[in-house]
């Protein structure tokens, strides 16, 4: 029970050793500090280093000596509370701010702001995004192996994106020196980075999606779902931006002052802007997530040991021949059955899959069926279902005409869908219990857009939990972040 428990809260608990590890070790170090100053050298001609009366016996400077290009001063805690160390030379006095805590740490600048050990703290966050990101991966790669349908692929891809970025961005944070607060702040505000350089690439997308779903809809119908990727291109735009439109509302209203630099309002505004921005990175990094693995379902090539293809069914002619889509499909299970032919010498039994419509003449199983004989398949090589009006029904009387067919379930299975629809039949007949590889068939550009939509819908929709579950951290990271700040720069200002 207990090994159970660890295996399934190992990074939480990674993360609180770390956080306690670490300030352990920045408590154990940090009563030290050693100052630089880079913009002071021996042309300023330094006279002296020294405390003002306020910070006299809250610290001692163990030594100070000025270099071509830096001053550097040691400094030892003595008692908590804030303090100052002046520097006079040729141009005035330069004055430098330090906290001494109860613990004996010292502080540059802010009450959280940077020590000594905050370099090894940092090394250690990195590697844990680092060990993050290698889980994500392993778990990604394990789960693909396992099938290439399914949503937990797409979770775990987008997790690796939004991980790695942190993880970058946080190598960046190691330069700036700003102590544990910033580090935090760092993470969570470059988020923001990341929704402006993609801002462009949303604008452009959104456009091109917005033409897309109009011929979408002049061709297949004005329904809302032919507007999914429409939709979803300004909710991401529009989440692009709020953070600005924020920001811009706030500088000019009077409901909360933003302008007082301690103000609790200005800290209020902080947090709205990067919660909103970290919410648009990780919905971009989903989305980024669902094309990929959309795309990589639509593109695999099946093992070549295959016993049965499905061809999925779809809308007929008025005449009973195939439509340009549907007609692609059963083309695409003719050219794999034929690749299978030449790498195995192995043939393949197809199975048409399509009930009767009402405004059809026959079925759609039987139309495939004509279309395979006339091209030149052996009606011995055909197994039609003429009885299933959903994808699901496809897979489920399939399933049953094979199983008798072939005297067992011991078979091996493969389906031919229109490209877009790979990943989704795939997660069907999962779902179903029936193992097969999918195939996919070329369709129109505009088919495709939406159907990534509704893959990345659904998918946030199936993992919600989830999703909650790190929307929830990245508020409560933002939130411990900006209370940092409010107490570096208000509380113990």
């Amino acid at each position: 029970m207990i090994v159970k428990l660890i295996k399934k809260y190992f990074f939480v608990i990674l993360a609180v050793l770390i956080a306690i590890g670490g300030y352990l070790y920045v408590r154990a170090v940090g009563n030290e500090y050693t100052y630089v100053r880079s913009d002071y050298n021996s042309s300023s001609g330094i006279k002296n280093v020294y405390f003002d009366e306020e910070s006299v016996g809250k610290a001692e400077v163990l030594s100070w000596e000025v270099t071509e290009k830096n001053l550097t001063v040691n400094l030892r805690s003595v008692a908590p509370g804030r303090f100052f160390i002046c520097f006079d030379n040729s141009n005035g006095t330069g004055i430098a701010v330090f906290y001494a805590h109860k613990d004996g740490v010292i502080t540059r600048d802010r009450f959280f702001g940077d020590c000594t050990g905050m370099r090894v703290v940092s090394i250690l966050i990195i590697a844990y995004l680092f060990a993050l990101c290698g889980y994500f991966m392993k778990k990604h790669e394990a789960q693909v192996r396992k099938s290439l349908y399914s949503y937990d692929n797409v979770l775990s891809l987008g997790l690796i994106i939004f991980v790695f970025f942190l993880m970058v961005t946080q190598v960046q944070a190691m330069s700036f020196r700003n102590g544990i607060s910033g580090a935090f702040y760092q993470a969570i505000s470059s988020t923001q980075a990341f929704v402006v350089l993609t801002l462009p690439v949303v604008i452009v997308t959104t456009v091109f999606v917005t033409a897309s779903n109009i011929t979408l809809m002049r061709k297949e119908g004005k329904t809302w779902r032919n507007l999914l990727a429409v939709i979803l291109g300004l909710v991401i735009g529009i989440g692009a931006l709020l953070p600005v439109i924020i920001g811009t509302y706030l500088q000019r209203s009077t409901i909360i002052d933003v302008h007082y630099e301690r103000g609790v309002g200005r800290f209020i505004e902080l947090f709205l802007e990067n919660a909103i921005s970290a919410l648009v990175t990780y919905l971009e990094c989903i989305l980024i997530g669902t094309i990929v693995t959309a795309v990589k379902a639509a593109k695999h090539v099946p093992a070549f040991d295959k016993d049965y293809i499905i061809i999925h069914g779809c809308q007929i002619r008025k005449d009973g021949t195939l439509t340009k889509l549907l007609q692609s499909r059963a083309d695409r299970a003719v050219e794999f059955a034929n690749m299978q032919k030449e790498h195995t010498n192995k043939s393949i039994v197809f199975v048409p899959s399509g009930g009767k419509g009402s405004d059809e003449v026959i079925s759609e199983g039987e139309a495939i069926k004509r279309y395979l004989l006339e091209r030149g398949i052996g009606e011995d090589q055909i197994l039609e279902e003429t009885k299933s009006t959903t994808t699901e029904e496809n897979f489920k009387f399939a399933k049953d005409l094979i199983r008798e067919h072939f005297g067992s379930d011991g078979y091996k299975l493969a389906f031919s869908t229109t490209n877009y629809h790979v990943f989704r039949s795939g997660m069907i007949a999962e779902s179903l219990g029936i193992k097969a590889e999918g195939i996919g068939s070329k369709t129109k550009r505009y088919f495709w857009i939406n159907a990534f939509v509704r893959e990345f819908i659904a998918t946030i929709y199936e993992k919600k939990k989830t999703h909650i579950k790190v929307v929830g951290i990245m508020l409560l990271i933002n939130i411990i972040s900006v209370a940092m700040m409010y107490i570096s720069e208000v509380v113990f200002f």
